[in-house]
């Protein structure tokens, strides 16, 4: 029942007697005097059901709750005026990950006391609510999830007491949306002088704001959390012809990434990572079929499980262990990775370590190159130098058993760790030397011992590199990786500069020099040019131009080269590499961007190191033409530089170590 009832005393205090049991009493005291009625007192409240539960045994009738007031009395116990409930409560702004709480103060409370407000909020499926407290009759609330239903109330804290609760409220977040940025606009839109002045807006859609982040000639300018941004760009320079706005409020489709092929022998455990970023956090599957979208199930011979990023909360890594490798475990396996804004899917693959018998893989290229039969003993295992040591007669034949056990790799890292001299670090990397005496006597073990130490650690040289013309100044170069260790592969580093200049009758060479043993080397240190011109009516002359090499480092294993030029020929090589070393140098390839034509866009390389009558032709000619070079440096008495080499000999460590940047 909703009694309202008035009591008139002239005193400061009142008893309150017949209270009914289990009911609530709001009190509040007011004033009254000749002119009139003052504001009423602050509420207080009075739950006799609270006080029914207090007292001991059965005896809980109206009489009993009088008792307990006067014992209250009697021990000095007061129960405090409290302020009104605040009311009203209203969501003013929201988005994604916030949104504002309003409220009307309390309707009665004493006009001098001072009150704070308690908000209460937790998701509808939270077990807590979260506290907060303020002394505004307004709040706004963080970090919440997009999509998520809150339940809220208030309640008024005054000097003495807390009021009841609010009325509760219940709200939703928006949801989320990706940013979208669009192209900039630019004010004015041309004729703009340098050194005047431009105005660029940044459109961004998105929920929550994105942050747009603006960038004048490749340098960030302007960063802001907005949907919409206006910049004006004083004194403005001629590099500043390239505008670009970039928008993110870091909710978007999942981003994976993967180490691409794993190899393994069979009977190892192996291990398969993908790292996705993603927010919100994504629900992820191994499939073995992406078509057939054929799970990997967990259980038995696999184990898949999710890890997160303490440090970085939006990077999660995706698992999956095979604990025992077996010939129907390999091929591709794909991660996929999804959230309410997309899905990605990148494929993992497990490939069978092809580690064929060394004797025969050293055997047959011993055979292959010609090696003597008084020499063959020591192709058993890579070099066996104790099988030839009584043989002066093979010391003749150490090229050849060097770059059988190179294996198309560059070991001269591990030769200078071990104090190999310059003069012998060509065997490092399978190439032959001059002092072929004091390095077959003094450093053959140290040499052969690097093959050994490096031989999971080094991959070989890239296969199959082509060429594909995009423009008259831009290529795509594209290669396999490795057949040996591709899962060692770090990086590739890219060698290429222009060989000759293509007239209408004639092709320049680009710079001049006289060959070398350098040129000899099988691409692996590459003399460029020569100081021969061949016309179409068979006259020549000595032409220099630029001598430039340009280097480039990748992770993939394709890059676009840009900014080339018409009527050039070019010649490119490829190495792969880590941080122990590198591979030795695919065979050249030339090309030329005048009628997009390629001249010779694909190499392979066979890591037994065969020798074919078309390289024995070719190393016949480059001695004919430096016998025809020699004769004329001499005849006209004139000192020719060096040419260019695709490595630099400096005798220093790390000196082909590969780092992608």
């Amino acid at each position: 029942m909703n009694n309202h009832v008035e009591l008139v005393t002239n005193e400061t205090s009142l008893d309150l007697v017949s209270l009914e049991p289990h009911a609530l009493y709001r009190i509040m005291v007011l004033t009254h005097g000749k002119y009139g009625t003052s504001l009423p007192s602050s509420m207080l409240l009075i739950n006799t059901t609270e006080m029914i539960s207090n007292l001991n045994g059965s005896n809980k009738s109206q009489e009993s709750v009088q008792a307990y007031i006067l014992l209250l009395h009697a021990y000095n116990l007061e129960i405090y005026g409290a302020p009104s409930p605040p009311h009203a409560l209203a969501i003013v702004a929201h988005s994604a990950t916030w949104m504002q709480l309003t409220w009307q103060p309390p309707e009665y409370s004493h006009p001098h006391e001072k009150i704070a407000y308690r908000v209460y909020h937790k998701p509808m499926k939270a077990e807590k609510f979260n506290r907060i407290e303020t002394k505004v009759a307004w709040l706004r609330m963080n970090n919440l999830k997009p999509s998520s239903q809150h339940i809220l109330y208030v309640e008024a804290v005054g000097e003495k007491a807390t009021s009841l609760p609010s009325e509760t409220l219940v709200a939703w977040t928006d949801p989320a949306l990706p940013a979208f940025v669009d192209p900039p606009t630019v004010h004015p839109a041309d004729n703009i002088p340098e050194g005047g002045s431009m105005t660029i807006l940044c459109l961004a859609l998105g929920n929550p704001a994105p942050t747009i982040s603006l960038y004048v000639g490749g340098h960030l300018v302007r960063q802001d959390t907005s949907r919409h941004m206006v910049t004006v760009i004083h004194n403005v320079t001629a590099d500043m012809e390239h505008v670009s706005c970039y928008a993110d409020n870091g909710y978007d489709a999942p981003k994976i990434q993967a180490a691409g092929i794993t190899v393994a022998s069979v009977g190892n455990e192996v291990e398969l990572r993908c790292m996705v970023d993603s927010k919100p956090a994504p629900k992820t599957i191994f499939w073995r079929d992406h078509d057939g979208r054929i799970p990997v199930i967990q259980g038995g011979n696999y184990d898949i499980s999710m890890r997160t990023n303490e440090s970085r909360p939006t990077i999660y890594t995706m698992v999956l262990r095979i604990y025992k490798l077996q010939a129907t475990d390999v091929g591709d396996y794909f991660c996929h990775a999804e959230n309410p804004y997309g899905s990605a899917t990148i494929p993992v693959s497990v490939r069978i370590r092809n580690t064929p018998a060394l004797n025969h893989n050293v055997s047959e290229c011993c055979s292959q190159m010609n090696v003597s039969s008084a020499c063959r003993s020591a192709c058993s295992y890579y070099v066996d130098i104790d099988a030839i040591a009584d043989r002066p007669e093979c010391i003749t034949e150490f090229d050849k058993l060097m770059k059988c056990a190179a294996d198309g790799s560059d070991h001269r890292t591990c030769c200078a760790d071990g104090n190999v001299p310059r003069k012998c670090l060509n065997w490092c990397r399978g190439e032959p030397v001059r002092s072929k005496e004091i390095c077959s006597l003094q450093y053959a073990r140290t040499i052969v011992g690097c093959f050994e130490s490096n031989r999971d650690r080094l991959p070989g040289p890239p296969e199959n590199i082509a060429v594909s013309v995009v423009s008259d100044s831009e290529v795509i170069i594209k290669w396999d990786p490795p057949t040996k260790n591709p899962n060692v592969v770090d990086g590739y580093r890219i060698f290429y500069h222009e060989a000759a200049i293509m007239g209408n009758d004639a092709v320049v060479a680009s710079a001049n020099s006289e060959p070398n043993d350098s040129l000899l080397s099988n691409a692996t240190s590459m003399q460029m040019g020569s100081n021969v011109t061949l016309s179409a009516n068979g006259g020549g002359a000595g032409v220099g131009s630029s001598n430039e090499v340009r280097r480039i480092d990748v992770k993939e294993t394709s890059v676009n080269i840009d900014g080339l030029k018409r009527d050039v020929l070019y010649e490119l090589v490829v190495k792969a590499g880590n941080t122990y070393g590198a591979s030795v140098l695919t065979q050249p390839i030339k090309f030329t961007l005048g009628d997009h034509h390629v001249t010779s866009a694909t190499t392979s390389y066979s890591h037994v190191g065969t020798v074919s009558g078309i390289v024995a032709s070719i190393l016949a000619i480059m001695l004919a033409a430096a016998a025809v070079i020699f004769y004329k440096r001499h005849r006209t008495s004139s000192k020719a530089s060096s040419g260019v080499a695709f490595e630099n000999p400096t005798y220093t460590r790390g000196l082909e170590q590969v780092q992608p940047q």
